[in-house]
């Protein structure tokens, strides 16, 4: 049993088959000089945020972000944002990393994944933002499992690219006591 420090149905989804329960972290994201170092940062605030509350228990915390052009993005603030930064990205490889932080008491784990994520050419823009609320989600996107309208292909872990990279997840939660 542990306590996922996130509200993101995709992140449930993948932890199907474990036994946790869902504590929202509200702490403030951050942006650092880098994407590494972003991510790491906020998913130790995530983490540190309810361990402190439950100073018990196992906390996993994840933040996921992407990068283009030396630039670090996040959710989008609207659907003018989102359409500006898949635009931008039409066509071209970005990178995607998420950061996990599986924490009890002072003791923590930190992993990073990174995926490069090909951006179709000339995607259906307006047909997408009829289907997803781009505000949710780093990069304004959620991939879906087959013929993605935005995405082309994944370079490297696709649960990664969904929220949560299970092949650094899953051995962690396989020693939890």
């Amino acid at each position: 049993m542990f306590i996922l420090a996130s509200a993101s149905a995709s992140r449930k989804g993948l932890l199907k088959g474990y036994k946790f329960r869902v504590v929202p972290s509200n702490a403030r994201e951050v942006k650092r000089k880098t994407l590494r170092a972003s991510v790491v940062t906020n998913a130790k605030l995530k983490a540190a945020a309810v361990a402190k509350l439950h100073p018990n228990e196992w906390v996993l915390a994840a933040d996921t972000l992407i990068a283009y052009g030396g630039k670090v993005y996040g959710k989008p603030r609207d659907r003018k944002a989102a359409v500006r930064l898949w635009t931008l990205l039409a066509g071209k490889t970005h990178t995607l990393m998420t950061a996990v932080v599986l924490r009890k008491g002072d003791f923590k784990i930190v992993k990073v994944a990174e995926s490069k994520v090909v951006v179709r050419a000339n995607p259906p823009i307006a047909k997408i933002l009829k289907s997803l609320d781009p505000t949710r989600y780093a990069g304004g996107y959620r991939i879906k499992p087959k013929n993605d309208p935005l995405i082309e292909r994944v370079e490297g872990s696709r649960t990664n690219v969904i929220g949560l990279p299970m092949e650094l997840v899953e051995p962690l939660l396989r020693n939890l006591k």
